[in-house]
């Protein structure tokens, strides 16, 4: 019996060696891999499968980390961000959009109805001078600008821009409107009532809608452009005529040779406002703009020239931009017709994604 009970026991021992020494195949020892920059994941060293992710031409998209409070309670939800045009730059224009709105019977504006005072120039200035949320070394003007016309001006990039941000240019607003204040004659500040909210988005879709469907025009028009490049050249011709009679001040000219480059001045003068007032013919009748004045169309104008001196191929990007922004203004005209939603807080994490500086 003892016999049996030590050859029980040695086999035992060898067993238990055989087992520890090939214990990792039957249970395969947990290792990390990293799944992404910074994060791990614990696994037994089988392959896991893969999953392809298709994101936005030109753009990147946000996760729930991204939309977290230091918490780590999430809060609203996650919406595509471009690289370029940040959403700061929605909730920037959005402001800058509702500050332009003076209601009526205020102290700015003591008449019956509201006014929307947005101009074309101040805007290109705020947003391609300031860089208000895009994604550029405001250092340098130029190479910030020929950095963001080369990134948006593109269709892919245009169609994302405009599915991803319209929803959140919405909300937005509404959450500039609510948090708006004006101050009435009587020195006592009042928030935006419901009549002012709709009365102040219809004036905004009515401005954007003339706005892109002018940009469109001249986008589209190679006559106005050519127009534009004869009107610039008459100005030039008024620049070299004023120079040309003032450095005659300093030489012992005579009185028939300033007389001649006066005339000179007053020649240049009227050939210029022939170009001027044809190239705003030619403006009014291709987009029928309401409510812009003449300095706003030619300015217009040159803006859209520009770009083409540019890049010739970017007419498409331009004419698309302006069509999608009289989509934009039909959807804030719906808006409009639509009681006050409640709207989330300004997404956390987002306003900062995708920096370069």
């Amino acid at each position: 019996m003892k016999r049996i009970l030590a050859i029980a026991f040695i086999l035992a021992l060898a067993g238990g060696y055989w087992f520890m020494q090939n214990r990792d195949r039957f249970f395969p020892k947990p290792v990390a891999t990293e799944v992404a920059p910074q994060r791990w994941q614990v696994g037994t060293g089988q392959p896991a499968p893969v999953v392809a992710v298709q994101e936005p031409v030109n753009a990147t998209v946000t996760t729930p980390e991204d939309n977290a409070t230091a918490e780590g309670n999430a809060t609203a939800p996650a919406f595509p961000a471009d690289e370029i045009v940040r959403h700061d730059f929605i909730e920037d224009m959005s402001r800058y959009l509702v500050d332009r709105y003076l209601p009526g019977g205020t102290k700015k504006n003591p008449g019956a109805e509201g006014r929307f005072d947005l101009n074309v120039k101040s805007v290109n200035i705020r947003y391609g001078v300031d860089f208000n949320g895009l994604n550029v070394d405001p250092a340098d003007t130029l190479g910030a600008r020929k950095v963001i016309f080369t990134h948006v001006l593109k269709e892919p990039v245009l169609d994302f821009l405009h599915a991803a941000y319209t929803p959140l240019f919405l909300d937005s607003l509404e959450r500039a409107l609510q948090s708006t204040t004006y101050t009435l004659p009587s020195g006592q500040m009042a928030v935006v009532s419901e009549a002012q909210r709709k009365e102040m988005l219809t004036l905004l879709a009515a401005r954007l809608k003339t706005i892109g469907k002018t940009m469109s025009s001249l986008a589209r028009t190679d006559s106005i452009r050519l127009l534009v490049t004869k009107y610039l050249e008459d100005m030039e011709s008024v620049s070299q005529a004023h120079l040309a009679f003032w450095n005659m001040q300093g030489e012992e000219a005579t009185i028939s040779a300033r007389n001649e480059a006066s005339a000179r001045i007053k020649t240049t003068i009227q050939t210029r406002e022939i170009s001027r007032q044809r190239l705003l013919q030619a403006i009014v009748s291709a987009s029928n703009p309401q409510g812009m004045d003449a300095s706003e169309l030619i300015y217009m104008a040159q803006w859209v020239h520009r770009r083409s001196l540019d890049d010739p191929a970017s007419m498409a990007g331009v004419a698309k931009a302006g069509d999608l922004l009289v989509r934009t203004a039909e959807a804030v005209q719906e808006r409009a017709l639509e009681p006050q939603p409640e709207v989330d807080p300004v997404p956390t994490g987002n306003e900062t994604l995708g920096q370069g500086q």
